[in-house]
């Protein structure tokens, strides 16, 4: 029989119906929780470094200006999770004064960087970072390759430990295995790597061991000093409910093979499992075990010898978080001194309540603890000091279902390098937050809305993202923002700051400090910020006589030898300090009738261009700085040039050698200027593109420019919400063109651009209530990158984006005295009513804003009628229980509350707590009119405890008055009620135990009646959608149910409607949440609608549904067909569908048919999912299996791909798939290639968003050239197809990666 082709082709009519749709889902923010966070040098021992390690990336940050952590690089392309974590040190000395550098001086280090201090070792990945030729971090890496065991508690890889001398390591898994490495000596490794071997690796020989037990610890143990190449590796084991020490030692001069597996000893009597180790000197170690310790020393001897200490703290924990007292989750080693090293251990502990100690052990075996403070979070295994002995000790923690923090203890070393002596003791060790570290896991709901905002009028241009968060006493409602974050250092609140239209930062030559300068409409504010070693001192000019304040400043800045320039409708002052005087002060007022109109000062090239009306015509001039020469009123100007009409805007900016200018009109656009010694001379124009017929006005502009060209960028906004983008460029001759322009939306109200000082390719966009960092990234008008902007308060974290009014970044100037110089870059700002100086990141990333909450909250809900938002919360507390013959009795109560959270407001307004052994499952809101007064109640539906033992349901009824909060109606179940949804205005759907019914009110007799009997389910409903006449119900066991409300059949006068399924799920699922999808057009028949489903198995399941009502001859209806699943790293609590997407985003590509479905997981990860048509679902899944075949995008998995091309191969099923990345667009048809696969062909359908992501990195077009012609090279069919079509794929890669940075940016 002969073998039919391995590649086809056919056209997409040939495709039944319903037509095939393909599954796009992206991390659109990553998930908060971190499992790991070392101290390391992945990059030069002169920077320090922080990895945060999470279930599957990898996050390098550098400890920058007073410990904040800073971006360096993101590693996430490991396709696998991270079971452990460690750091191999190369250059283990510790680093000394002379080693520790200022953040700002790194650039330089990179480019001298010949080859990393530290290895990041993941079981068993080495990693580093090297940097490229263009300065970017690149990760470099080696894997090792670990035994493979059948069972996973068999499996090394949970454990890992390094040598503390760096000879070793060691792998273990949870029971039995384990398996020890030797390491090269350490500069041959480092040779290896300064050589660029392609196979450096740290191993030089491994052998495997067992041991009896399940492993809790493992590490190495520190030797005697007069035994140092001596290796003591100690695991502690639960064998037979005795935990036991097992050690296993050999000396660095011998080969693995005599390594000892000593016999298990018993540590001690106490029958719970130990939760930390901690290496001693001189082979001792801690065990500690819940609130006991004991210090354990003479392993070597074989006669383990353990002793208790005394009780580290006496409090005792009463707050009711827990029945029992908090343990000591984990411990680190701050960095000290040889000399102090070798005398004690100094170690850092922290407890799960967020308590610190700072404990020291002598090596006489002395242990003393004092208090070093209390993290405001819940602490975990999560712990690290990224300290260096010329400053304080900086600890992390990342929080356990709550925000981590960064803090400090000790002082940092003043401005001049010396240390603040007026600081007592107690000041110097007091613990100083420096940042915090998000972390808004655990997520279990999720609320998709756009709520009104306290701080602006305009209503919010997208909705916004709020999930549950963290659990009691730091349970929070999060919203999630995404973008730039600006972290405030200086936030002041001050006076009339609501009426300031424009604002500049000025350094001032004569102290040091910064001016700043504020316009209103009709006058100019001044104040002078002042730094000092221990605060920051604000104050206002209100009197000064060299400057104008009577009038509204049209711009300010700074010439090269340090004077004050200040333009006002009426005047140009020229002063080198606030105090006026005849030889340092300067003005030039306007003449009478003449006024100034719009300004701009080019410090750089000492120019200042004014467009003024004189004498009734309206001129543009120029002006060099100083004034010095000039005559005493503007119209002594030696260059002008007429203006034809009125001018709106000015901007100046250096072209080459040339001083260019932009002017907007009223009635001629754009105008472009060249500002020569003698003459202004207009090149070019342009007109900005009306909108509707009417004219588009620009009250804003800025010119921005691309490094190391003289192409120049001129951005307008305009009064319409748009932005309009003209590129300039230059001929031969020197002319200037406009060479090309784009448009882009950003809102609807006046768009206000402001220039950066030291950043010549961005700009800050203001519009309505959204603020925006905008850089030209060249090379065309359409080339910008437009990021949200959000500030935030380490000490307020609920605070809210206000809609900032005037903004102004802090230019860099020998000027600003040595404390000033932490303003250079800072970002000023003025929004609801505040003054504030922010620090602004470099990389986009979430920025949440976090809403507190009385106890752990698990439902979110926001009530349109109250304007507020509801949250359920779980709460616990010792209460006081009276008795009559005896003290109150004291016991730990969990009940629910419901937390009421005003729109306005940052805290919650009405609190109403539920009966304890209540549990809250669905909210909802519902309300009705009557006689033009409406009614509004929020329905709880949740379970109760019965008095035989039983748990029963309860939908109740609450209503929000001014006062308090009433207690209505209370309806009982027979089971808890798990779901509700509103079926019309007067009809609730609840799910109760594995039952569905209906309730209607009745207005005329003021009561809730049932509607129909009751339909049995299979297993529980857990969510419920209503689209009318539809109810789409997700059931715990058996996936989507489809029920409608159908009329009575029965003869009589009973009329009561009857619940009937319509359409079930085509595979049992354990079902989580559902969405009824939307798509673009007109609405679509009940039975075409698209829904998708997430299961507890991590499963994205899309369906299209087929509802038809069960016959009368008994036949069940259809079932639902299955469009695709999607295997996901994590589960969706919920989906839902709404518009995330700021306004300026472009348009999708063609072929995604929906793209504004959001979900989250548990774990924090949101995840954005689009639906695609089948054309580019085709080019997308061939992209994608070129990405995983691909070596340098799949560097940790491609050797093992989900999809084989080999025809040899024997793993998985053979089907066709579609091939070719051209997509042979405009011939309608389709080639396939027989792949083979495990999974199933509904699978095919998903499209991995992180995945294809690799290819908008540095060289990830180029990457994917390269796979192309290597699958070319192949002699499979793959290969065959590809050598056919070698050169329209190779064409099609630039446009398919422009695609796709269009694809995947769709939702924040």
């Amino acid at each position: 029989m002969a073998r039919r082709s391995m590649y086809s082709s056919h056209t997409n009519g040939d495709l039944e119906t319903p037509k095939a749709i393909g599954v796009l889902t992206r991390t659109v923010i990553r998930s908060p929780v971190i499992h790991w966070i070392l101290h390391a040098r992945l990059r030069h021992k002169r920077l320090n470094d922080a990895v945060l390690v999470g279930s599957d990336f990898v996050h390098v940050r550098q400890v920058g200006h007073q410990g904040h952590l800073e971006h360096v690089a993101i590693k996430d392309d490991f396709d696998a999770q991270i079971r452990a974590a460690t750091v191999f040190r190369i250059d283990p000395d510790p680093l000394d004064e002379e080693f520790i550098v200022k953040v700002e001086d790194r650039g330089a280090l990179q480019t001298t960087s010949v080859g990393p201090p530290d290895l990041l070792v993941l079981t068993l990945i080495f990693i580093y970072l090297r940097v490229r030729d263009d300065g970017t971090w690149h990760f470099e890496s080696q894997t090792l390759p670990v035994p493979i065991f059948d069972r996973i508690l068999f499996q090394p890889g949970e454990h890992v430990a390094v040598d503390p001398h760096y000879r070793a390591l060691a792998v273990a898994a949870n029971e039995q295995q384990v398996v020890i490495y030797a390491a090269k000596p350490r500069e041959r490794i480092a040779q290896e790597i300064r050589d660029g071997d392609q196979n450096w690796c740290p191993i030089a020989a491994q052998r495997p061991l067992q041991v009896e037990g399940v492993i809790q610890h493992i590490d190495f143990l520190i030797p005697p000093d007069d035994d140092d190449d001596h290796i003591i590796l100690l695991l502690v084991v639960v064998d037979r409910l005795k935990t036991k020490a097992i050690w296993i030692d050999w000396y660095t001069a011998t080969d693995l093979r005599q390594a000892r597996v000593h016999p298990g000893e018993p540590l001690s009597s106490a029958r719970t499992v130990s939760s930390l180790l901690i290496p001693l000197r001189n082979a001792a170690f801690l065990i500690i075990t819940g609130s006991e310790v004991r210090k354990y020393k003479n392993i070597l001897t074989g006669s383990i010898s353990g002793i208790a200490l005394d009780r580290l703290v006496d409090d005792t924990n009463a707050d009711g978080n827990s029945p029992l007292q908090p343990l000591w989750a984990s411990w680190c080693r701050p960095h000290r001194h040889r000399a102090s090293s070798r005398e004690k251990d100094h170690i850092y502990l922290v407890r799960e309540d967020g308590l610190v100690l700072y404990i020291y052990v002598t090596v006489e075996g002395s242990i003393s603890n004092i208090s070093a403070g209390h993290f405001s979070c819940h602490a975990g295994k999560v712990f690290a000091s990224l300290g260096q002995t010329t400053g304080p000790d900086i600890l992390v923690v990342a929080g356990e279902m709550s925000a981590g923090r960064v803090v400090s203890i000790g002082h940092w070393l003043s401005a001049n390098g010396t240390r603040l002596d007026s600081l007592s003791w107690q000041e110097t060790m007091r613990m100083e937050l420096i940042q915090n570290i998000p972390n808004w896991a655990s997520s279990t709901d999720m609320l998709v809305s756009s709520l009104p905002q306290s701080h602006a009028k305009s209503v919010p241009s997208r909705d916004g993202v709020y999930v549950t968060s963290g659990r009691q006493p730091h349970g929070s409602i999060t919203e999630m923002r995404y973008g730039l974050e600006a972290r405030s250092w200086l936030r002041e609140e001050l006076n009339d700051l609501h009426v300031i239209t424009a604002m500049w930062t000025v350094p001032m030559s004569s102290n040091g400090s910064l001016l700043i300068i504020m316009a209103t409409p009709f006058s100019t504010r001044a104040f002078e910020l002042q730094p000092t070693d221990r605060h920051l001192e604000l104050a206002e000019h209100d009197e000064t006589q060299a400057l104008d304040l009577n009038h509204r400043t049209l711009g300010a800045g700074i010439t090269a030898d340090g004077n004050i320039v200040q333009v006002t409708e009426q005047s140009i002052y020229e002063t080198s300090s606030l105090v006026a005087n005849f030889e340092d002060t300067i003005v030039r007022r306007c003449a009478p009738g003449d006024r100034i109109l719009a300004a701009a000062i080019d410090a750089s090239r000492s120019c200042l261009v004014t467009a003024e009306l004189k004498n009734g015509a309206y001129v543009l001039c120029g002006l060099q700085l100083p004034l010095v020469g000039v005559g005493h009123t503007t119209s002594d100007a030696r260059r002008s040039m007429p203006l034809q009409s009125t001018p709106l805007a000015v901007a100046l900016a250096p072209f080459g050698e040339k001083n260019l200018a932009a002017i907007t009109t009223a009635e001629h656009g754009v105008l472009f200027v060249d500002i020569s010694e003698n003459d202004l001379v207009e090149h070019c124009r342009a007109m900005p593109p009306a909108l509707q017929d009417l004219p588009s006005l620009c009250d804003h502009l800025v010119l921005l420019r691309r490094p190391a060209t003289l192409n120049t960028l001129a951005v307008c906004g305009l009064r319409d919400g748009r932005l309009f983008a003209v590129m300039l460029s230059a001929d031969g001759e020197g002319n200037i063109h406009c060479t090309d322009s784009h448009v882009v939306t950003l809102g609807q109200s006046n768009v206000r651009v402001f220039s950066m000082a030291d950043r010549v390719s961005q700009a800050c966009v203001m519009v309505g209530s959204d603020t925006c960092v905008l850089e030209w990234t060249g090379p065309t008008a359409s080339s910008l990158t437009i990021d949200s902007l959000w500030y935030s308060d380490k000490f307020q974290p609920d605070l809210p984006q206000g809609a900032v009014v005037a903004c102004s970044q802090v230019p860099a100037s020998s000027y600003l005295a040595d404390q000033a110089q932490r303003f250079v870059g800072s970002l000023a700002m003025v929004s609801s009513g505040h003054l504030i100086i922010a620090e602004v990141d470099s990389t986009r990333a979430a920025v949440p804003r976090q809403l507190t909450v009385s106890g752990t909250p698990n439902r979110l809900l926001y009530a349109e009628q109250q304007k507020c938002l509801v949250v359920a919360s779980l709460q616990t507390a010792i209460r006081a229980f009276p008795t009559p013959s005896a003290p109150a009795e004291e016991r730990r109560q969990i009940w629910p509350t419901i937390d009421f959270i005003s729109s306005r407001s940052n805290m919650p307004s009405h609190s109403h707590d539920l009966q304890p052994g209540e549990r809250v499952y669905a909210l909802l809101e519902w309300s009705y009119k009557e006689d033009d007064k409406t009614y509004a109640y929020i329905l709880v539906g949740g379970s109760y405890r019965k008095h035989n033992g039983t748990q029963g349901g309860r939908v109740t009824f609450l209503q929000l008055s001014l006062a308090s909060v009433n207690l209505g109606t209370v309806r009982k179940f027979e089971a808890p009620v798990y779901a509700l949804a509103l079926y019309d205005e007067l009809t609730y759907v609840v799910c109760y135990g594995r039952h569905v019914s209906l309730y209607r009110f009745s207005p005329k007799d003021r009561k809730w009646e049932e509607l129909c009997r009751p339909l049995a389910l299979a297993s529980p409903g857990v969510y419920i959608t209503v689209a009318v006449p539809l109810i789409y119900v997700s059931t715990s066991e058996d996936s989507l149910v489809t029920l409608r409300l159908c009329p009575s059949v029965e003869d009589g006068d009973n009329d009561t409607p009857t619940l009937t399924l319509v359409a079930s799920s085509p595979q049992a699922d354990r079902a989580l949440c559902h969405v009824v999808v939307r798509t673009p057009g007109p609405p679509k028949e009940a039975k075409d609608q698209v829904v998708l489903g997430s299961t507890r198995d991590n499963t994205l399941v899309g369906l299209s549904s087929h509802p038809t009502t069960t016959t009368t001859n008994g036949k069940r209806p259809l079932a639902d067909t299955l469009l695709f699943k999607a295997y996901l790293p994590r589960s969706l609590t919920r989906i839902h569908q709404s518009t995330i997407r700021p306004p300026w985003k472009s348009d999708p590509p063609k072929g995604v048919v929906v793209d504004n479905l959001i979900g989250i997981a548990s774990d924090g990860t949101l995840v954005g999912i689009a639906l695609l048509d089948e054309h580019l679902w085709q080019r997308l899944f061939w992209l994608q299996r070129l990405c995983e075949w691909s070596e340098s995008l799949s560097p940790h998995s491609w050797s093992t791909p989900t999809y084989s091309a080999d025809e040899t191969g024997y793993t998985g099923t053979e089907r066709a798939v579609p091939i070719g990345i051209s997509g042979g667009v405009g011939s309608g048809r389709r080639d396939e290639v027989m792949l083979r696969s495990p999974v199933d062909a509904a699978e095919d359908k998903h499209i991995d968003g992180d995945l294809l992501a690799r290819l908008l990195r540095p060289g990830g077009a180029e990457a994917l050239r390269k796979a192309v012609r290597g699958l070319a090279e192949r002699e499979i069919s793959a290969g065959t197809w590809t050598r056919e079509h070698l050169e329209e794929e190779l064409e099609a890669v630039a446009e398919v990666v422009g695609m796709l940075r269009v694809l995947l940016d769709r939702w924040m």
